[in-house]
C-alpha cells in the first residue's frame, strides 16, 4: 500500500513538472535555444516517469494529429536504413525529426485546460516582450549588443529576422482573433492595438520576407472566415493599401525587401551560379537542384540525413554552392524521404486543418488553422521543421492547440460561430 502511494506521489509530481515545463517552453521558444533544450528534457523525463498514467493512451488514440506525427517520425527512422548520408548527418537528421515525438507528449501534457491557458500566457508574454524591446530598439531607446541580435535598422531582439517575423506575424493574428472574441470593448481595443503594433513591426520595421508572406496569408484567411467573399475583397484591398504604403515609404523594410527580392529574381540565370549575396538567386538554384535529386530518387529519397551528400553530388564540378538546407521544407522532405514522405507531411497538415473543426470553440479553430497556415506558407521558403525555433514552434503549438480534440465534438463548434 505504501509503495502504491509513493508511486502515485511520483506520478503526480512528474505530471506537475511536465505541465510547468511545457508552459515555460512556450515562453522560451521565441527567446532561448539553450532553455528550449533543457525544458524539453524535463518534459521527456517527466513523461517517462508517468508512463503508466491513466488516460494517456486514450488521449493518443483519440487524436489523429498524434498518430500522423508518430508515423512521420517512424518514416525518418526507416530512412536511416537506406540513407546515403554519413553517420553524423543521419543522426543529426533523426535528432531533428525526433521533435515530432513531442507532439503526442505535449498533447498528453496539455489535456488540462488551465495548463493550456497558462501556456498561451507564456507564449504571448514572450512575444509582447519581444515587441516592446523591438520598438525601443527601433526608436533608438535601447542600446545594441549583448543579447540583442539586431539594430535600429532591423530591430530583431532574440532571433534572426526570419524567425522574428514569422513569430510576430502569427502573434498579430493571435491578437486579432483575441480581439474578435474579447468579452468587453476595453479588452477588444487592447488586443486590436497589439495586433496592429505587431503587424506594423512585421511589415515596416523588421527585414523578414517570410513574415510578410505569412501575415498576408493570415489576413486573407481572417477575411474569408469572418466576412466570406466580401472578406476576400477587403483583404485584397488591405494588401493593396499596404503595397501602396510600402511604395510611398522607400525606407520601410517591406519596400526594401520587396525591391531587393525583385532585383535578385530578375538577375537569376539558370546557367550561371548564384552569387553568395543573392538570397533569392541562391534559393532558386537550391530548388532547381533539389528537384533534380527528387527526380532521381522519387519514391523514398536519399534517406534521413542524406540531403547534404545528395546535393554535393548534384553540384559537383559545376562551380555551384553546396548546401545542407534547400530553404524549402517540402523539397527537404521529398529529397530525404521521397514523394511518399512528402505525402505523409502534407497529410499531417491536412489532418490538422480538418481536425481543427472538432475543437470546442471558433476561437480555438481559428488559432489552430492559423498556425497550420503559417507553417505551410513558411515551409515554402524555409526548412521550418529542421530549423530549431521554427521546428519547436510547430511542435509545441501542435500539442497545445490539438490537445482539446479528445473531449471535443463536431457539434460543439457550431455554438461558438
Amino acid at each position: 500500500m505504501t509503495g502504491s502511494l509513493g508511486y502515485g506521489a511520483v506520478n503526480r509530481g512528474a505530471e506537475i513538472i511536465a505541465r510547468w515545463a511545457a508552459v515555460a517552453l512556450g515562453f522560451s521558444i521565441p527567446i532561448s535555444v539553450a532553455l528550449d533544450s533543457l525544458l524539453a528534457l524535463f518534459i521527456l523525463l517527466a513523461c517517462l516517469l508517468t508512463i503508466g498514467y491513466r488516460g494517456k493512451s486514450d488521449a493518443i488514440r483519440a487524436n489523429p494529429v498524434a498518430w500522423l506525427a508518430i508515423a512521420l517520425f517512424f518514416f525518418y527512422l526507416i530512412g536511416c536504413a537506406y540513407s546515403i548520408g554519413n553517420q553524423e548527418d543521419m543522426l543529426t537528421g533523426l535528432g531533428k525529426a525526433s521533435r515530432l515525438m513531442f507532439i503526442p507528449l505535449l498533447i498528453i501534457v496539455f489535456q488540462d485546460a488551465g495548463t493550456r491557458r497558462r501556456a498561451w500566457y507564456g507564449f504571448i508574454g514572450a512575444m509582447l516582450l519581444t515587441l516592446v524591446l523591438s520598438y525601443l530598439l527601433w526608436l533608438g531607446l535601447l542600446p545594441q549588443g549583448g543579447f540583442i541580435r539586431g539594430s535600429a535598422a532591423n530591430p530583431t531582439i532574440f532571433k534572426l529576422h526570419i524567425t522574428h517575423n514569422l513569430f510576430m506575424a502569427f502573434t498579430a493574428f493571435v491578437c486579432a482573433v483575441q480581439a474578435r472574441y474579447a468579452a468587453t470593448p476595453r479588452r477588444r481595443g487592447i488586443w486590436l492595438a497589439l495586433a496592429l503594433l505587431a503587424a506594423f513591426n512585421v511589415l515596416f520595421m523588421v527585414q523578414g520576407r517570410t513574415g510578410h508572406l505569412v501575415l498576408l496569408a493570415l489576413l486573407i484567411y481572417i477575411g474569408i472566415v469572418w466576412l466570406r467573399w466580401k472578406g476576400v475583397a477587403i483583404a485584397l484591398a488591405a494588401i493593396a493599401v499596404l503595397a501602396a504604403l510600402a511604395y510611398a515609404l522607400p525606407s520601410s523594410s517591406l519596400h526594401q525587401r520587396a525591391a531587393l527580392a525583385y532585383h535578385q529574381f530578375s538577375a537569376a540565370q539558370p546557367d550561371v551560379a548564384a552569387t553568395t549575396g543573392s538570397s533569392i538567386g541562391q534559393r532558386i538554384e537550391f530548388y532547381r537542384n533539389t528537384l533534380e535529386i527528387v527526380r532521381q530518387r522519387p519514391l523514398l529519397g536519399a534517406g534521413t540525413g542524406g540531403f547534404r551528400q545528395a546535393y554535393a553530388e548534384q553540384v559537383r564540378d559545376t562551380g555551384r554552392l553546396a548546401t545542407h538546407n534547400p530553404h524549402n521544407e517540402y523539397l527537404m522532405v521529398a529529397a530525404q524521404l521521397g514523394l511518399a514522405g512528402l505525402l505523409l507531411l502534407l497529410a499531417l497538415f491536412a489532418v490538422q486543418w480538418h481536425a481543427a473543426a472538432r475543437l470546442p470553440t471558433m476561437r480555438e479553430q481559428m488559432l489552430a488553422r492559423g498556425m497550420v497556415l503559417s507553417v505551410m506558407v513558411a515551409s515554402a521558403v524555409s526548412s521550418t521543421l529542421i530549423d530549431h525555433a521554427e521546428g519547436w514552434f510547430y511542435v509545441w503549438m501542435s500539442g497545445l492547440l490539438f490537445a482539446a480534440l479528445k473531449s471535443a465534438h463536431p457539434s460543439q463548434g457550431a455554438h461558438n460561430r
